[in-house]
């Protein structure tokens, strides 16, 4: 194993064991999961409906990650003390009763959408770390980081699978509160499907340990993973935008249908995902991560020579090979700083940077775009460039600054966790 990830762990373990049936099951969980958050990627045209803009887009959508952000905090905690499987399940039905909410909003400046959205965005978050969680908690030694890569392949099958059935449904003759309608109720079945498959998957998790479990700011100040950090947020400054602005910048350029980049963008993600498995442990997450993080600066500047259906594969493809290197990287690599006994506040450290990202991008590149347009400026291509030259920066100090990531072994760290117990009840 490369020097950039230090683990005494040993891969005794038979790769079959590694991807037995639970994880198998979690796996298809994740991708109804993602099913269900991909098919609101014309969460827009919903916005549209009730006469917003995408400057309330971006406030709706920020005010929901900024809920996210504040849930990971107490989520990875709950995590830790009372098992995967409950935050996985609890938070699934909060989101599914949040989707079903949305049948009630009927206007743009009620507090009900930004409440929902709220509610919607802590159970994705909540789930999406609980998922990620059980998969590193019961990987094989040595192969934390492959796992979490493998179960987010899932995700790029959900990616295609989502915005294709959104497409279908808004190609039909029907009343747009109709294919809105429609929107939300597939969203809902797929949440639905999550759940059950969740219940199967976790049916046999073991419980959890009890005894005292120390403060998030000291887990955090003796295990935070430094420079990844700082990747995590601009990861979730960069991929945010086809997923909450795409349907915008389609539209106004010209192109009815989205679900084209998705189907290039899961496919391409997902091969290569599945290539490069091992990548982030041969080279060291940190290149891994650097990697990516500058493949995804590539795709949002690709978007300038989008200007018809035919061009939609171009960013697709360098956003869906960025996508496929820093997930594992920066999320699998970062959360592995952590002991597996406190890995649920690890993981859930590294998604509330990348949520972060998406918290202060959104409304960001919301206010960007329709503050260009008050002054005839060039919109989305100032705001392309802005963004691809802001995450390239970041990726080019991380590779300079950042030192390597170690994966830590409870074993190695009983005493001096001992030690930050007893140091807090003194």
């Amino acid at each position: 194993m490369n020097s950039a990830v230090v683990a005494s762990e040993e891969t005794s373990i038979e790769p079959q064991i590694a991807y037995g049936r639970e994880f198998w099951l979690a796996y298809f969980a994740h991708t109804a999961l993602i099913v269900c958050n991909s098919s609101l990627f014309r969460y827009f045209d919903f916005v549209s409906f009730l006469g917003g803009d995408e400057y309330d887009l971006g406030m709706i959508t920020g005010f929901g990650m900024a809920g996210a952000v504040l849930a990971r905090f107490a989520q990875g905690t709950l995590i830790d003390r009372v098992g995967p499987r409950v935050v996985w399940l609890g938070s699934l039905v909060l989101l599914i009763v949040a989707l079903i909410g949305h049948f009630w909003v009927t206007t743009i400046d009620s507090p009900l959408i930004y409440g929902l959205r709220l509610c919607y965005m802590i159970g994705l978050a909540g789930a999406f770390g609980a998922s990620i969680t059980s998969i590193s908690i019961k990987a094989p030694k040595g192969r934390s980081t492959e796992l979490i890569g493998v179960l987010g392949s899932s995700g790029f099958i959900g990616l295609g699978i989502g915005p294709v059935l959104g497409d279908f449904i808004f190609s039909e003759s029907t009343p747009l509160e109709t294919k809105i309608h429609l929107m939300f109720l597939v969203a809902i079945a797929a949440g639905g499907v999550a759940f059950i498959l969740t219940f199967l998957a976790t049916w046999n998790e073991p419980p959890r340990p009890t005894g005292h479990h120390p403060s998030l700011v000291k887990l955090i100040r003796q295990y935070h993973p430094g420079w990844m950090l700082v990747m995590a947020f601009a990861m979730g400054m960069g991929v945010i935008f086809p997923q909450i602005f795409l349907r915008s910048y389609a539209k106004e350029v010209g192109i009815a249908n989205i679900g084209s980049f998705f189907l290039v963008y899961a496919v391409t993600a997902f091969t290569f995902r599945l290539m490069t498995r091992r990548l982030p442990e041969q080279i060291g997450v940190k290149t891994a991560a650097t990697i990516g993080i500058l493949f995804l600066s590539a795709s949002l500047a690709m978007y300038l020579v989008v200007h018809n259906p035919w061009l939609l594969p171009v960013p697709a493809v360098l956003c869906g090979i960025a996508h496929a290197l820093i997930f594992p990287a920066i999320i699998g690599g970062g959360s592995i700083a952590f002991p597996k006994k406190y890995r649920g506040t690890g993981t859930n450290l590294m998604l509330v940077l990348v949520d972060s990202g998406g918290l202060i991008g959104q409304p960001l590149i919301g206010a960007m775009i329709a503050g260009c347009r008050a002054f005839d400026l060039p919109s989305y291509t100032i705001t392309f460039i802005t963004m691809s030259l802001l995450l390239a920066t970041i990726a080019l100090l991380n590779q300079r600054f950042a030192k390597p990531v170690i994966a830590r072994e409870e074993e190695l760290h009983e005493v001096e966790e001992r030690s930050m117990c007893a140091n807090e009840n003194l």
